[in-house]
């Protein structure tokens, strides 16, 4: 570690109680999901993440949904455990006062603040005025497209094909998503982005800029997958098939109460306990003489998907959803109801002040909720806390006396 950055993390992990993270210093200027969330997992662990919002607040400040107060429950759940500075940077002025608070004071010898953004950036906050003026500033910058376009969860969702493999096979729609997952999967990949930079700082005394595409992280995850390369080498896509579990076997079954359950087998242990918990043994050995497979292989499966799932179907229908879970209570057997959140809430005690990740907290304009601590799980710091979100501005005073707010 370089004999600048070494002193400031040392002296400020001790003074945030040895959090993993204690020491790191972020400035945020960003709005929807990919920057808040990667900034907020950081601030979970101890890192101080100073946002950066215009006086009125910023793009995404009374996003839905809305607590009974009408604070956005969205922006709240996106910003907790972080500090909270009005700055308009649409002014000379304001971008100034916020370059020099990422740049710091150089004769103190502390690393600069990191500063993460989506949104543009003109000098002096540009990466190049940034690193200009503090060769070890780190800048992380996210943008929509690779080639420069616009582009958001729902759009990058649509292009990459995944929505072309979802949904029924009959009807050959694009599914959407419901919850932008690549917004999410995107904010993590910033997230290792960050503490790789950092840690080539600590090694080098070099800043950087770091600078990712929402495009590119869809395209690199289907092509991580195999996805990519199945549609190149077979020179097609592969199709949308309902719930089927591509390969394995896998689907949605439903019970005598109308109740959705999720079955999957993709292991020999999970199949052979399916069948012995469900009393299929006869069937799936008719289907095995009639294909002379054995259905202990996962690619056997999925090629007689249909018949085995006729089998689970029949099974399924006789019982009503307690007696599904009472079947596989105790087994091998992966599966899960389908539940809707508001299920989820009242059914599954994860979702409760049963799992320690949660606590029950109060935020600026919402009624104390459930508020999840970070979910990785550290030996050396169990009691990492759940931390509110601020009120808009709340900081500024503290973090820059004199800004207009």
């Amino acid at each position: 570690m370089s004999e600048a950055l070494a002193p400031s993390l040392a002296s400020a992990a001790v003074a945030a109680g040895g959090a993993p993270l204690a020491g790191l210093r972020i400035v945020e200027n960003a709005a929807f999901v990919a920057v808040p969330l990667a900034t907020m997992s950081l601030a979970q662990m101890g890192a101080e993440v100073i946002r950066l919002d215009p006086p009125e607040g910023g793009l995404d400040y009374r996003r839905w949904p809305l607590s009974a107060a009408g604070a956005s429950l969205y922006w709240t759940m996106l910003n907790r455990g972080k500090r909270s500075v009005t700055l308009d940077l649409r002014t000379e002025t304001g971008r100034m006062m916020a370059a020099d608070l990422i740049c710091g004071d150089v004769e103190s010898r502390a690393a600069p603040a990191i500063f993460v953004t989506n949104l543009p950036a003109r000098a002096p906050l540009s990466p190049e005025a940034l690193l200009a003026r503090r060769p070890d500033c780190i800048v992380v910058t996210l943008e929509g497209s690779s080639d420069g376009r616009s582009a958001i969860d729902y759009t990058v969702h649509s292009a990459c094909g995944a929505a072309m493999m979802a949904g029924p096979a009959s009807t050959g729609a694009p599914v959407s998503n419901a919850i932008p997952f690549w917004d999410v999967i995107c904010g993590h990949r910033l997230a290792s982005g960050i503490l790789a930079a950092v840690l080539d700082r600590a090694q080098t005394g070099r800043g950087q800029h770091v600078a990712l595409s929402f495009s590119d992280v869809a395209m690199e995850s289907l092509a991580n997958l195999g996805i990519l390369a199945e549609a190149e080498l077979r020179g097609h896509a592969r199709p949308p098939d309902g719930n089927w579990v591509y390969g394995s076997f896998g689907r949605d079954f439903r019970t005598r109460c109308e109740r959705y359950f999720m079955l999957v087998a993709v292991t020999v242990k999970q199949w052979r306990a399916l069948v012995e918990a469900t009393g299929i043994a006869s069937r799936i050995a008719e289907i095995e003489a009639a294909r002379n497979v054995s259905l202990d292989d996962e690619h056997a499966r999925y090629a007689a998907r249909h018949e085995i799932g006729a089998a689970i179907d029949d099974w399924a229908a006789e019982r009503d959803l307690a007696g599904v879970e009472a079947a596989f209570a105790g087994t091998a057997v992966c599966w899960s109801p389908f539940r809707d959140t508001a299920e989820m809430l009242a059914e599954d005690p994860r979702a409760s002040l049963q799992n320690p990740m949660f606590e029950r907290i109060p935020h600026p304009g919402v009624e104390p909720v459930l508020t999840p601590r970070t979910p990785l799980r550290f030996s050396a710091r169990p009691d990492l806390p759940s931390r509110p979100a601020p009120a808009l501005g709340a900081d500024t005073g503290d973090v820059l006396p004199g800004a207009e707010r």
